[in-house]
């Protein structure tokens, strides 16, 4: 009995020491020690002219269950496509948030902190408070890369 136990801590010592990265990703998983915070004319760069595969609503397991596609036109007009619907709407930088409205109205749209690692973005819904240590809540909504890369955050979701 005591060996086993002995074993066990041995093996939960050693997920703590492993990269953040090498463990599942979920929706309450805080990459924002690992990451960088995209404000300003950096946030209008990475997404101008851009188009991005994403998904939402992950497990506790890091698997996601909703994908989409949205597309950044240099004009401000946005593209958002999920389950083969396409919606209108158009995208700005608002106090360092990237900010989308949507013509339709089963999209409300909204206000996202952006945060990258590696080439993997991570939204953060603007409504919430940011706080250092949000131990217990939902950290980032969506996570997406640009279209046609390789993401090289773990795990890969496209």
């Amino acid at each position: 009995m005591i060996g086993r136990l002995f074993i066990k801590s041995l093996l939960g010592l050693g997920l703590l020491a492993l990269p953040l990265s090498a463990i599942a990703q979920s929706q309450t998983t805080d990459i924002r020690p690992d990451a960088k915070r995209l404000k300003g004319d950096a946030l209008l760069d990475a997404f101008i002219g851009k188009t991005f595969d994403g998904a939402y609503n992950f497990t506790d397991d890091g698997e996601p269950q909703r994908f989409f596609t949205e597309k950044h036109h240099e004009d401000s007009r946005a593209a958002y496509t999920e389950s083969d619907v396409t919606t209108q709407g158009v995208w700005t930088i608002m106090k360092d948030a990237l900010c989308y409205r949507y013509k339709s109205t089963s999209m409300t749209g909204g206000c996202f902190r952006v945060y990258k690692v590696g080439n993997c973005f991570y939204f953060y819904d603007q409504r919430l408070r940011e706080r250092p240590h949000e131990i217990g809540e939902n950290y980032w909504t969506a996570r997406s890369t640009v279209s046609g890369e390789a993401p090289n955050c773990d795990p890969t979701f496209t």
